[in-house]
C-alpha cells in the first residue's frame, strides 16, 4: 500500500468520523507529538489522541500506551511512556515500521533492519502559551545499536495555527554512521472544531552525513483528539 493510499483512507475515516461527532459534544484533549516529536508532557488519564503519527490513550496516574502507523513518534512505533512532570517524560517500545513504504529514512528506523527496544527522554525547556521546545535523547538497540538525539520546538502566534520545526541527529554505532533530518511546517487547529487539528510541512527525510543527499517529502498529518470520562 503506497503512502498516498494511507492518507487517502486515513483521510476518509477521520472526516467520516468527524460528521458523525459533530452532532455530540466532543471535549477535545491536545496532541503529544509535534511531527516526530514528542512532547515533554503526556495527557491527563482517559485523554485519547488519534492520528497517522500518534494513536495513544492515556491512564492513570500519567501513563501514557502509544501507537504510530505511519513512521514513529520518539522513534518507537508502539509502546509506552511515563510522564514525571509537566516537562519530563520517558518512553520505550518497539523501534521499526508498521507500514513497507517505499522511501528512504524512517528517523532512525531503517525498514530494512530487525524490530529494536526503542528508548528516549524527552525534556522540555520551555513552555508558555505561545512557545514550546524540548530535547529528546533516544536510543535504539538491538541488531543494530544507535543513539542520538532530536529537537523540537513549536510557536503559536496565532490561536488558528502554530509554526513547527524539527531536527535530529542518530549515530549508528553498529554501522560507524551519522545520520541528521530535518523537518517542519504548520499545524491549524480551527477554534470551531477544536478537537481536529492539521499538521503541513516539509520532511528532509533522515541521510548519513557521509553520503548526504536528502530526500525531500511532504508531511501530512490529522489529528483527532478528545477526553472520553
Amino acid at each position: 500500500m503506497t503512502r498516498l493510499r494511507i492518507l487517502a483512507i486515513a483521510l476518509l475515516l477521520i472526516i467520516i468520523q468527524t460528521n458523525f461527532i459533530t452532532h455530540a459534544s466532543v471535549r477535545p484533549s491536545q496532541p503529544t507529538h509535534y511531527f516526530y516529536c514528542p512532547t515533554a508532557y503526556v495527557n491527563p488519564p482517559f485523554h485519547f489522541v488519534g492520528s497517522l503519527h500518534e494513536i495513544s490513550y492515556s491512564l492513570p496516574p500519567a501513563l501514557q500506551f502509544h501507537m504510530s502507523l505511519l513512521d514513529n513518534v520518539g522513534r518507537i512505533n508502539f509502546g509506552a511512556r511515563y510522564g514525571f512532570k509537566d516537562n519530563l517524560s520517558v518512553g520505550a517500545g518497539m523501534a521499526w515500521s508498521f507500514v513497507d513504504y517505499t522511501w528512504d529514512g524512517g528517523h532512525g528506523i531503517r525498514r530494512w533492519y530487525n524490530p529494536r527496544l526503542g528508548l528516549f527522554l524527552s525534556y522540555g525547556f520551555t513552555r508558555t502559551e505561545n512557545f514550546e521546545a524540548n530535547i529528546t535523547p533516544h536510543a535504539q538497540i538491538g541488531d543494530n545499536f544507535s543513539i542520538g538525539a532530536d529537537f523540537a520546538l513549536m510557536g503559536t502566534p496565532s490561536v488558528y495555527w502554530s509554526i513547527i520545526f524539527e531536527a535530529g541527529f542518530s549515530f549508528d554505532i553498529t554501522e560507524g554512521e551519522p545520520y541528521i533530518n530535518f523537518d517542519g511546517g504548520f499545524r491549524i487547529h480551527p477554534p470551531k472544531i477544536p478537537f481536529l487539528n492539521f499538521d503541513f510541512g516539509i520532511d528532509l527525510v533522515e541521510t548519513s552525513l557521509s553520503h548526504y543527499s536528502p530526500g525531500v517529502a511532504a508531511f501530512f498529518d490529522v489529528v483527532f483528539t478528545m477526553i472520553t470520562n
